[in-house]
């Protein structure tokens, strides 16, 4: 049988039992979800020179479900399961671009490392990504390479060669390469010849492709390089030199008879200041123990070499012993004669020459 309600009351029921309604109503939390960042670079299994470090993470940015205020937790470890952990880093600021990152302190030579990071957004804090690893190479060091030659001071042609001593290293160095720079200005500003050359057995040396400028004053360095691990030793220290427009003559007879005059220290000095006779012509001659020998020896050539230049005949003699060439040359001053085991050299009207050949 049907009922019949006043409006009022109908009214006031709905009023009363509203709150207790049995619909369901939209979630709502203040929980937000984070999920894993995922590891960038460097990239997984990664070789890492010691000298290019500081190494940098990068993780592209988790995804939350609350934006705003999310920090980064990252960790480096010598294990994969993080047990030992060498860096950490929390509360890093989200970056933009999708990514964030962070620039680690220096990390030991010649060691693996591990590395993840974790996100934490709106009081959550999500698990750690996917481990990436990472080797760091061997801490390499490399002195500076000695200069040998041209000398601090020497004259020299206009296409000299550069040359040092072997730069000494620590750690298992890679293959070793030479830069050499010559410039006009004590502080290379600016380079004027750059080339590199391969490191020889105990010296290396470069020799410019084109001439320089004669008469002017150079300076030049020499720095050794390992490409493969990317260090790099520091300058040698700066020689100058001054290009002459010719090689000296007891310079171009030595080349004739196979062999180089300085093949050390050069001497100082520009030659053209001393004559040389007719009687210095290359051939072979016979002493009186009855051994050829070719004339003119190398001794008698570097001795008027460093006459051409200026020095008197002792001061020659001594620079020779205090530079690495050994001499047997003897000054006769009273007569102005320098002997040597095979002939002499005499000075006669103002002439260098060779006065007599032993047994010729």
């Amino acid at each position: 049988m049907s009922r019949t309600f006043p409006i009022g009351f109908l009214v006031s029921l709905l009023l009363a039992t509203g709150c207790s309604s049995n619909s369901p109503s939209a979630p709502t939390s203040s929980t937000a979800s984070v999920a894993a960042p995922r590891p960038v670079t460097p990239t997984n299994l990664a070789q890492i020179a010691y000298n290019a470090q500081p190494v940098t993470l990068v993780a592209q940015n988790a995804i939350v479900t609350q934006q705003g205020g999310t920090t980064y937790t990252f960790e480096v470890a010598t294990d994969a399961a993080f047990a030992n952990k060498v860096q950490t880093r929390s509360g890093v600021a989200e970056g933009g671009g999708n990514q964030t990152s962070l620039t680690l302190a220096t990390l030991g030579p010649g060691t693996t490392y591990y590395w993840h990071a974790q996100a934490t957004a709106g009081g959550t804090t999500g698990v750690f990504g996917a481990a990436f690893q990472l080797t760091v190479g061997p801490q390499i060091t490399i002195s500076a390479p000695m200069p040998v030659a041209p000398a601090n001071g020497a004259s020299t042609s206009t296409q000299p060669t550069l040359t040092v001593a072997n730069a000494s290293r620590t750690g298992p160095a890679g293959v070793i390469t030479y830069r050499f720079d010559i410039s006009t200005s004590p502080t290379f500003a600016p380079v004027a010849v750059t080339g590199t050359d391969a490191e020889g057995t105990t010296v290396t040396s470069f020799t410019p492709t084109s001439s320089l400028v004669v008469s002017t004053t150079y300076y030049w360095r020499a720095t050794a390089i390992d490409v493969t691990n990317l260090v790099a030793s520091p300058a040698s220290a700066v020689q100058s030199f001054t290009a002459v427009s010719q090689p000296s003559v007891a310079s171009a007879i030595a080349a004739q008879e196979g062999f180089v005059l300085w093949p050390g220290v050069l001497p100082p000095g520009v030659p053209g200041q001393a004559r040389l006779g007719s009687g210095w012509g290359v051939g072979f001659l016979t002493d009186f123990a009855g051994n050829r020998f070719l004339n003119p020896v190398p001794d008698a050539l570097r001795v008027f070499d460093l006459l051409d230049r200026g020095m008197d005949p002792q001061s020659a003699i001594n620079w020779m012993k205090g530079n690495g060439y050994s001499t047997v040359a003897a000054y006769y001053q009273s007569v102005q004669v320098i002997g040597f085991p095979q002939e002499y050299m005499a000075l006669i009207s103002g002439v260098w020459d060779m006065v007599l050949r032993a047994g010729a």
